[in-house]
């Protein structure tokens, strides 16, 4: 009975000496300086980080939303200028102003920046849906400058067939 009296008083000491290993390590963890400090600083820490890169990354899209519509727009007012110059190309045509042969030049020109524009409208719309590339944006901004600059040449020489200053 003695045995099993000290086995008895063995166990329950052995469970508060656990029960109060716990709850020093409670007690640790929630004092200054403790784990739960240095977790919640961490966990700060990572969310200041988080929220930085989520404004970079909105300002960044912002930023590439802007350019893609000003692209959208250049290009749309290039495919409505070469609508006006196709219409006086042909009226020139129509009123002899302009040989056969300067007409189907003028025309293979034209239906070439036409062309040109288009495929720059596939990568306008394209670079919406990926991320940027700028090597590719400088490329097509590239591109679009030379395209505008040949639409320019179209619509002078046109102008000196047709007469108009």
């Amino acid at each position: 009975m003695n045995d099993l009296r000290l086995a008895l008083v063995l166990a329950g000491a052995c469970w508060l000496l656990q029960g109060c290993e716990t709850y020093q390590d409670a007690k640790r963890n929630v004092a200054p300086g403790g784990q739960l400090q240095v977790d919640t600083a961490v966990a700060r820490a990572d969310l200041q980080s988080k929220q930085t890169q989520r404004t970079v990354l909105e300002d960044q899209k912002l930023q590439r939303e802007r350019e893609l519509e000003r692209n959208d727009k250049r290009l749309r007012a290039m495919e409505a200028d070469l609508a006006k110059e196709n219409k006086a190309l042909n009226d020139a045509l129509a009123a002899k102003k302009v040989s056969e042969q300067r007409y189907k030049q003028l025309k293979t020109e034209m239906d070439s920046i036409r062309q040109e524009v288009q495929q720059i409208d596939l990568q306008n719309k394209g670079g919406a849906l990926g991320a940027p590339d700028p090597k590719a944006d400088a490329a097509k901004e590239d591109r679009l400058r030379k395209l505008e600059a040949r639409k320019k040449e179209l619509e002078t020489a046109l102008a000196q067939l047709v007469g108009r200053r």
